[in-house]
This record gives C-alpha cells, structure tokens and sequence, in this order.
C-alpha cells in the first residue's frame, strides 16, 4: 500500500510541479542510497555528502527537515522511519531567484573562481523557483495519509551555507565540474552556434527561429565580466559579427549587411537591460535571416552576381542594357542572353521587378506621393509606374495603399 501510494505520489507530483520527488533510503555506510536512481543527489550536493551526513544525525521518524546547501538550493525531506532509513524528498528548489548579487556572493563565500560563474547560472536556471511552504503542506498530506493521523510532523532546520569550507569537498567537485560540464558547454556552444548560422546562410527564417527559441543561444549565458548589462552586450555583438559572416556566405552583398549590422550595433548599445537584449535577439537573427532570403545571390553565375548587384545599388539611376554592360564589360547582346538563362526574365522586366518592390516598402512605411515614390525608386514617368505597378501587383499603387489604410484603420 505504502509503496504504490508513493508510487502514485511521485507521478502525480511530477505532472503539478518542476522538481525532482524522491523515495529512498538511507544506511550508515553509504548515505543517500536511492531505490530507485544511482544518480538521485545532483551534482552540486553530491560532492558534499559529508556535511549532508549532518541530517542522518538530526532527522527523526516523522519530521520534515529543511536543508538549505551552500548554494542556496533547499530540499524538504520527510523521515518516515529513522530506524529503517526511509524518506521521502522534494527538490532542489530555490525560495527565490538568484540575481547576480548573490551570484557572485555565493561564488566569493565559497571561494570559487569566476569561470565557475557561467557554471553555476546555467545550474540555476534548471532550479525551479517554488514556495516552501506549499512544499511543506505537500509532505504533511503525504504524512498524514501514510500515517493516518491529523498531527503535523516536526519540523526540523538544518542550514549548511555557512558551514567551514575545510569540510566540503569543492577540489573535487570543480574537477568533475571542469571534466564533465566545462567541455561538454563549450562543445555544446559551437555546434549549437554552427547549427544557427547554418540557418542564416540558408535564409531559413522558419529553422533559426525555431532553433533559437529551443536553445536561447546559451553564449547569452556565458560570464567575462561583473557587469551583467556590459557582459551580454558584448556577447551580442559577437554574435552580430558572426550573423554577419553567415550572411555574407549566403550570397549577400556587403553593402546589405553593412547597412544591418550597423544597425543592430547602436541598438545593442542603446539596450538598458539583459531583458531587452534577449527580446532583441530573435528579431536579430530573423532580420539577418530575411536578408539572405531577399538578397542572397549565391545561385547565380559571378558576372550575374556583379550585374543584380549593380543594379540593387542603382535602382534609382536611369538603368538602360547599354549602361550595365558596359560597367560589366560585356557586349548587351551577351549580357542580356546570360541574365535572361539565369533569372528567367529579361534584364529589363528584373529592373522594374525590383522597383516595383521597393516602391512597395515606401508605399507601406512613407506619406509620400505615389508620384514621388514613382520617381525615386526610377520610374522618370508616372504613367509607366501606374503600368508595372498593376501588371506586377495587380491593383494600382492608389488602389494598393487605401486598402493597406483600410486595413489598419
């Protein structure tokens, strides 16, 4: 009965509540032998058994004992029988979050290096956040039914944060840290940043912010300074210039990923919290990511890449066949049979393509008079904009912008 309770305890829990739940055992020889999971005390305590052997001596048969670690984390342990070893706990969870402040006290108390910073923020963030006192109430239920009885059980502190530091065993604990986590975070690090600018390269807007949002960019999380607001801006910049390289590897043009990333450097710079940079940084990397996607050249031959390109750059320059063949060097003729096998239009009917589109973005962001937008993205003739505008959109630009005004009245 006692087991299949238990049992159904810890499914039950583990629906309703972020943190571990455990029945295990306890013997003289060995604390903390769980019966059903070798790996039952996290890292952070499992290299302080010797001061976590301080609750074999306090804890009595039908008491609830709140241990707080020297890192802050708590655990509720419910001692059902002492003569027989058995309990049952909840946790690690934390009271409250960790800011920086106690980040660093911890680290300074415990007298760590500040490498083990980015450690220690990652451990933290997989520690949920609960109230101790629903925790308690939670155990008392699960004692009051095993027991059958209406009395509380006794309550017990044991608080190890400020125990001497000749009894942990921290030399310990940072090898296996550094052996085990250090390597792995770091390895996990680059290939999750190989993962995303992969993405970019691509113009998978979809992928990259699916990525993204799975993996928060862990770099985010990764310490070189004291100053948090300084340490990510620094971080984002980083990774700025590297969404700079993906971009460029996808078939961007310079000129274009100038343009963006300058931009999103002031904004980074301007950012008054950590806060603000995360919610930045998906609209970072989308934009860099829609930048491959409209600009990216990469499928086309190196004298086409240059021809598209000069004409990106010169849309609102009067553009004849003559002109661009001659700053590329080649005969129109030839010029014009080698855009036409590989864009699939006549050099033409892509300049207008593009002005079109331009002409779209101004017709959505601008007041401007659809006359003056006609002329500044090239079109010298308002009537022949009306024509390609309809032919290429289907609606008249007038038509276009009052159902846009429409739309968000």
């Amino acid at each position: 009965m006692q087991t299949n309770f238990i049992h159904y305890t810890k499914q039950l829990l583990s629906q309703c509540l972020p943190v571990k739940f455990q029945y295990f055992h306890t013997m003289d020889s060995d604390f903390f032998i769980s019966t059903e999971h070798s790996d039952f005390v996290p890292m952070l305590i499992k290299y302080l058994l010797p001061e976590m052997k301080q609750y074999n001596d306090v804890c009595e048969s039908s008491s609830i004992c709140c241990i707080t670690t020297p890192f802050q984390t708590k655990y509720y342990i419910l001692c059902l029988s002492r003569e027989e070893g058995k309990h049952i706990s909840i946790g690690p969870f934390l009271e409250s979050p960790v800011t920086d402040t106690h980040l660093y006290s911890i680290i300074s108390s415990r007298n760590l290096s500040l490498e083990f910073t980015s450690k220690l923020r990652l451990y933290y963030q997989s520690v949920s956040t609960l109230d101790p006192d629903s925790i308690y109430q939670i155990l008392c239920t699960i004692y009051g039914f095993l027991k059958n009885t209406e009395e509380l059980p006794k309550q017990i502190t044991l608080d190890l944060r400020h125990i001497e530091k000749s009894l942990t065993s921290y030399g310990l604990q940072l090898e296996e840290m550094n052996r085990n986590t250090m390597y792995k975070l770091i390895e996990e690090r680059y290939a999750n940043e190989s993962k995303l600018l992969s993405f970019i390269e691509k113009g998978d807007v979809l992928q990259a912010q699916a990525f993204w949002n799975k993996s928060s960019f862990a770099s985010l999380q990764i310490s070189r300074t004291k100053d948090t607001i300084r340490n990510a801006k620094n971080l984002m910049l980083v990774a700025n210039t590297l969404f700079r390289k993906a971009a460029h590897n996808g078939g961007v043009h310079p000129v274009y990923i100038d343009e963006l990333s300058g931009k999103w450097a002031i904004k980074i710079e301007q950012a008054a919290s950590v806060e603000a940079l995360l919610d930045m940084s998906l609209q970072i990397v989308r934009s860099y990511c829609l930048l491959v996607k409209n600009q990216t050249l990469s499928q086309y031959s190196p004298i086409v890449q240059r021809t598209l390109t000069y004409i990106h750059l010169n849309l609102s320059t009067p553009l004849t066949v003559s002109r661009i063949a001659g700053e590329m060097g080649l005969s129109p003729d030839y010029l014009t049979r080698l855009c036409k096998k590989e864009v699939g239009c006549s050099l033409i009917t892509y300049i207008n393509r593009k002005r079109i589109q331009a002409s779209l973005k101004l017709l959505n962001m601008t007041e401007m008079t659809i006359e003056e937008i006609g002329e500044l993205v090239g079109f010298s003739n308002s009537s022949y904009y009306y024509t390609v505008f309809k032919r290429e959109i289907g609606v008249s630009p007038k038509k276009y912008r009052d159902r846009l005004k429409k739309t968000f009245k």
